[in-house]
């Protein structure tokens, strides 16, 4: 990481970081669908899949790095995002129940609103997502 070994000051900073972040997030993940909210914090926001497919990559590839510790939670965690991510694609291979964009609003209400469909970023992190559950997990 950064070319820093463990035990440097820097690098134990930022592993840290990214672990707390990381250990928020799963226990933001809703339980049903795998997914995470696009208001993270607020169950009453839609679930959205482009994130979860960022978030999975992220865990998987830190997983694989040796950045997190290959433990259950952390699997399970990436677990659920790759199925709900593979329960999100179309039979055209698509990934639906992306946000269309997220802009800085001036309120929590209008993140609610922002339309749901395909986008070539969810896309792009759906790819990502698959390929490194298959290099780390599989």
């Amino acid at each position: 990481m950064l070319g820093l070994s463990k035990g440097d000051g820097l690098r134990d900073y930022l592993v840290s970081s990214f672990k707390a972040q990381v250990d928020a997030l799963v226990e933001l993940q809703d339980g049903a669908s795998g997914l995470w909210h696009t208001i993270l914090d607020d169950p009453s926001s839609y679930l959205e899949a482009s994130a979860t497919a960022g978030f999975a990559y992220g865990i998987l590839k830190a997983i694989r790095l040796r950045v997190l510790p290959k433990e259950e939670k952390y699997i399970r965690a990436a677990e659920k995002a790759i199925q709900a991510i593979k329960d999100n694609i179309s039979e055209k291979g698509e990934l639906g129940q992306v946000s269309f964009g997220t802009p800085v609003f001036g309120n929590v209400a209008e993140y609610k609103t922002i339309p749901l469909t395909s986008m070539p970023y969810g896309q792009s992190l759906a790819l990502l997502a698959l390929t490194e559950h298959l290099r780390t997990l599989l």
